[in-house]
């Protein structure tokens, strides 16, 4: 088994692409931007929101303005959310046993920490994570490996020996540039379009928890 596994928040730890593409939809909308599918696919899923709001407005922004832009968003994400707010299916089960084998768990998110404090309170998920590194932890987004990178040497964990729950292209290729086994899971992505990842599942139910971890 292996000495830690890692985790992705947005569609492995709860599914809301499609209420997180609906909020991005809503804030373009807004600010009288629009994006295509593929646009939404290759700058919005898995990235850093400061990366995609300077992909929106064509230029660097400030720390303040991005924080401002976040929020606003973040407002809107919240409402839509919050009335069908739950974990991805067998999550919790498989947070359980991998909690009573003592294997430690951290997290690697592309989302800020106003979004996973909503999210970790909601589900009461903050008992099962020694580690939790966000998006402003860190200077380079997905698919740059600094997100998974900072989560192992955290957890005191060489990278090699953590494995990875991703959905999002860009985060299979950040978890398998820092050395790790990668599980991807199809909740964002048909399952052929995560085919780099070491192995593909459509839940965290498809299989025992035992057969899920091998390799």
């Amino acid at each position: 088994m292996f000495q830690a596994v890692i985790f992705d928040m947005n569609g492995v730890i709860i599914e809301d692409e499609r209420n997180h593409q609906q909020s991005w939809r809503k804030f373009c909308e807004d600010h009288g931007f629009q994006l295509s599918e593929e646009e939404f696919k290759r700058e919005v899923f898995g990235r850093r929101e400061s990366e995609t709001f300077e992909f929106l407005f064509k230029r660097k922004l400030s720390e303040e303005e991005v924080n401002k832009y976040s929020n606003e968003r973040v407002d809107i994400a919240i409402p839509i959310f919050k009335p069908i707010m739950e974990a991805t299916p067998g999550l919790l089960e498989f947070l359980r046993y991998l909690k009573d084998q003592h294997v430690p768990m951290a997290l690697a998110t592309s989302s800020r920490k106003r979004y996973l404090e909503f999210i970790f309170d909601g589900l009461n998920l903050w008992q099962y994570f020694q580690v939790i590194v966000t998006s402003e932890d860190v200077k380079k987004g997905k698919p740059d490996p600094e997100v998974y990178l900072k989560a192992a040497t955290q957890l005191g964990i060489p990278a090699e020996h953590c494995l990875a729950i991703e959905d999002s292209l860009s985060g299979i290729k950040s978890a398998q540039a820092a050395g790790m086994k990668v599980i991807g899971i199809a909740t964002t992505h048909a399952p052929e379009e995560i085919l780099q990842a070491d192995k593909v599942i459509l839940s965290f139910q498809q299989q025992s928890f035992e057969e899920l971890l091998k390799f």
